[in-house]
């Protein structure tokens, strides 16, 4: 499907240039000295009746030319900027957020002033255009209030810093992490590789999780069999090694609270940890697994959970 489709966008894209071509030949058909004279003067007149205070008229193929050349470095130049934004990276999220807005903004700024001297080469009046593109921007606000309200609301989250890109939030129940914030819109990634993409204008309702520190809760089930004391011991001994080995995730050893619940086949201990919000799983799977290994060092059953 892919090659299919590739291979229609090909032939499209051809037959376009191909009657752009056409066009531009019927515009210079005095020099296309091959056709025959009197199918020259015919077209000619044609021209030089219906399109004689058109801007077309004055359309060659070095100024089509000049426009495609300068189209060109435009697309060039903006490349040369995305790639210095892709490649440039900050450790603080607000610090990498402004420079990706940074970034956008000054590559849609190399489209419009390459499509605006693109235009000049054309012999387009481009002091005209820019003069009723206020009016033109007022028409065209009411039709598009969405799309300003998406701009307006961006570049406030931007600025009042509500969250960055690199921070885990919550918006409308969905939790990821901030992979972009646009103008337009922002992209959030969870766990599973799902990427959610939301109008600015749409945010309702978010929590900031890595505004502060986040808790990661584990339950350890012991038999009613065993001794809490010994429970105890090996539970805390195996959050007192936590910090050594997993530095990056424990800044300190996560605290034992005490008897949790009394179930029928067992009871529960539990234990606490202040983790970074993106570390909070991986956190409670180290905990678990520690924990674990400590009682079966201990000599503890493991009881089964109904």
């Amino acid at each position: 499907m892919n090659k299919k489709s590739n291979k229609k966008g090909v032939g499209v894209l051809v037959l376009l240039v191909a009657i752009l071509i056409v066009i531009i030949g019927l515009f210079n058909i005095s020099r296309l000295t091959f056709i025959p004279e009197a199918i020259r003067e015919s077209v000619s007149t044609f021209i030089g009746i219906y399109y004689s205070k058109s801007i077309v008229s004055s359309i060659t193929f070095e100024a089509v030319g000049a426009a495609l050349l300068t189209l060109f470095a435009t697309w060039v130049i903006a490349s040369i900027v995305k790639f210095i934004t892709n490649n440039i990276k900050y450790k603080k999220n607000r610090a990498e957020t402004l420079h990706q807005l940074v970034g956008k903004l000054v590559v849609y700024a190399i489209y419009i002033v390459g499509a605006i001297v693109a235009l000049g080469c054309l012999g387009v009046n481009t002091t005209a255009i820019l003069v009723s593109a206020g009016v033109v921007g007022i028409i065209v606000g009411f039709g598009a209030q969405s799309l300003i309200e998406d701009i307006i609301t961006g570049l406030f989250i931007i600025l009042e810093g509500e969250f960055a890109i690199g921070d885990i939030i919550t918006i409308d129940g969905f939790r990821g992490e901030v992979k972009t914030i646009g103008l337009r819109t922002v992209s959030i990634e969870d766990l599973g590789g799902n990427v959610r993409i939301i109008n600015n204008s749409e945010i309702s309702s978010l929590i900031n999780l890595s505004d502060n520190t986040s808790v990661a809760v584990v339950n350890v089930p012991v038999s009613y069999e065993d001794s809490l004391e010994k429970a105890e011991a090996a539970v805390k001994e195996a959050l007192s090694e936590l910090p050594s080995e997993y530095p990056d995730i424990f800044k300190e050893a996560p605290v034992y609270k005490g008897v949790d619940q009394l179930i029928e086949t067992h009871f529960e201990l539990m234990v606490v940890a202040n983790v970074a919000e993106e570390n909070i799983y991986n956190a409670r799977r180290i905990m678990q697994r520690e924990i674990r290994y400590s009682c079966e060092k201990a000599g503890l059953t493991t009881p089964c959970k109904d």
